[in-house]
């Protein structure tokens, strides 16, 4: 399965269109889609930092995806967020989206909104694996199984 299409835009200004526009390697994407996550998001990022060093083609980005209705506050939504994120590093790994959210559960098989998915994309696009909730020991270790299974060619 490949993951869809969605255009994005950082909380330093920069746009992006996943997949493809995020810089080569195998990426960690976490989309979220309620404000209450965040705690969750942050729960997978803090258990991450092992694997990107035995990883160091893997990137992290969290992705909140809100409705196409709240477009129009994205000023104020966006412009909330980037202030209470002080590391510039982490603005530019923040992606927000605007998107068809019927469309973007369909293309992830995702049933629901009420917890935070996790994604590792390869290269080309493809989920190489797939979590969701919180991230506990199983998931991590599931997660370092396949990117062992999934290490680029030099």
């Amino acid at each position: 399965m490949r993951f869809p299409t969605i255009e994005a835009r950082d909380l330093e200004g920069d746009v992006y269109t996943l997949p493809d526009g995020l810089p080569a390697g195998r990426r960690l994407v976490l989309v979220a889609f309620r404000r209450w996550q965040q705690i969750l998001i942050d729960g997978w990022k803090s258990r991450l930092s092992s694997l990107q060093r035995e990883n160091p083609d893997l990137t992290v980005w969290e992705v909140p995806a809100l409705g196409r209705r709240y477009r129009a506050a994205r000023p104020y939504i966006d412009g909330g967020m980037r202030a209470g994120i002080i590391d510039v590093d982490v603005r530019r790994h923040t992606l927000t989206s605007y998107t068809d959210l019927r469309a973007l559960l369909g293309g992830l098989d995702i049933r629901d909104t009420e917890t935070v998915h996790a994604f590792l994309v390869g290269d080309d696009g493809e989920i190489l694996w797939r979590g969701e909730g919180e991230a506990d020991g199983d998931k991590i270790q599931s997660l370092d199984a396949a990117l062992r299974s999934s290490i680029p060619s030099a």
